[in-house]
């Protein structure tokens, strides 16, 4: 049995940047971060030859080529798995349409434990550019490459997608008082709308031509905010959050609606220094970064949203339990 952890991220500026049809001309970044929330994905054997996979709905199966999944059909080809084989998934955050990044969390996840349970490993790169692959090249996914990245190597991460496809990863390095630091002062709330990413960022590839001024805007506050992460100015860091939101909105009239705009104009009220809504928009949930003496008028504020407790994490997927070769528990950190 082999099981992975992968964690789900959040992502602070240049989101949108990472789609192709932008950064193959003008090169792209993300600064980003994973939280300690995660995506398990279980393998084991089977006595028998079948397939079985246990996610939102339970499959069983002879041949990959049955299977309706197309992320595990895609990774069980490429990994080169075909009989004998049983898959669950089981996830922190249980609905789809998070802007957490799940999806790419989960594949990650799952390429990390098949190939372990090959007796294989792979490092982040090669994680993060084969769901690129599978998601992306294979699936026609409209989105981009940082989810990928980020779940595969976690932490606070500066993500450069290159016009030659490849992607530059460089580390932030916060102290674990940094950390802390950070993890009192943000804050998340869930909408209660749940949306495909697909939708909004297909909508918004389309008018890529348009929104180049726009996309540039965000690009830049990647460069502009990472030495204040790195002195960890966190009322800057919301300030610029702040900007880069109303700069977001203007991408593709799906990422917003009224009822989002009330959540974030009641946030700003109560005294958060900014923020934004996570993922492609249009739903999932906000990120905002607060005083702690204004965090219970935020609560108050927003008492008909669920908040979600949050802390940073510092690593990406990981194999959490390795007994495949019935001698035991061994812990591999994939991503730090």
């Amino acid at each position: 049995m082999i099981i992975s952890q992968t964690p789900l991220r959040v992502s602070f500026f240049g989101g949108g940047t990472d789609l192709k049809d932008y950064y193959r001309f003008h090169g792209g970044a993300v600064l980003s971060s994973t939280i300690d929330k995660y995506i398990y994905v279980i393998v084991k054997s089977r006595y028998d030859d079948r397939i079985v996979l246990n996610y939102a709905k339970k499959e069983e199966v002879r041949t990959v080529a049955e299977i309706e999944h197309p992320i595990i059909r895609e990774a069980l080809t490429i990994v080169g798995i075909d009989q004998g084989i049983e898959i669950t998934s089981i996830s922190d955050i249980p609905s789809e349409g998070s802007g957490l990044g799940s999806s790419s969390s989960f594949t990650i996840g799952l390429l990390n434990a098949l190939y372990m349970y090959k007796g294989e490993t792979k490092n982040p790169h090669e994680l993060g550019a084969i769901a690129c692959r599978i998601e992306i090249d294979l699936l026609k996914e409209p989105i981009g490459k940082q989810d990928q990245y980020a779940a595969a190597f976690g932490g606070f991460k500066k993500y450069s997608f290159n016009s030659d496809d490849t992607v530059s990863v460089d580390s932030i390095p916060l102290t674990n008082s940094q950390y802390k630091l950070l993890d009192m002062h943000a804050m998340m709330f869930f909408t209660g709308i749940t949306r495909k990413a697909s939708a909004v960022l297909a909508d918004q590839k389309q008018n890529t031509g348009n929104n180049l001024d726009t996309l540039n805007r965000l690009k830049q506050f990647v460069d502009t905010c990472h030495d204040d992460f790195l002195s960890l100015n966190i009322e800057r860091i919301g300030r610029l959050l702040d900007v880069s939101w109303e700069e977001k909105k203007k991408l593709s009239r799906k990422i917003n609606n009224n009822e989002i705009d009330r959540i974030y104009e009641a946030a700003k009220e109560a005294g958060i220094y900014g923020g934004k809504l996570l993922g492609a928009g249009g739903g999932g949930f906000f990120l905002f970064l607060c005083p702690l003496e204004n965090q219970q008028r935020v609560r108050q504020a927003l008492h008909h949203y669920d908040e979600l407790p949050i802390s940073f994490d510092r690593y990406g997927s990981r194999i959490v339990l390795n007994a495949n070769d019935h001698c035991g528990f061994v812990n591999l950190k994939v991503g730090c």
